[in-house]
């Protein structure tokens, strides 16, 4: 039964996560458009973009790419407990420790 509930725990979460991160990588590169009216650098090794314009996209795809990653976890989570009424699998609360 363990097994079964950290598969559908991982389905419940790619569920989640491909189309959250699909998304976040459109929306930055559509914002990207937007604003420098010229498409983003395709990859790190794209020696026509400057450093600058690399870094920006870099550091534009994290915070993007991190920010739909919090989103997935936390809505396959709550799916996951409204489906099942439990947390989901490796995501138990330990009881607190009460320190003497």
């Amino acid at each position: 039964m363990a097994a079964m509930s950290k598969v559908g725990w991982k389905l419940t979460g790619l569920a989640f996560a491909l189309p959250l991160g699909f998304v976040a990588r459109k929306a930055v590169a559509a914002g990207w458009r937007a604003v420098r009216h010229d498409d983003p650098p395709q990859h790190a090794d794209d020696f026509e973009a400057s450093w600058g314009e690399t870094l920006a996209w870099a550091a534009l795809s994290g915070v993007a790419i991190a920010a739909a990653e919090l989103v997935a976890a936390r809505g396959a989570a709550r799916v996951w407990r409204q489906l099942t009424g439990n947390e989901p699998p490796g995501h138990e609360h330990e009881p607190a420790e009460i320190e003497a």
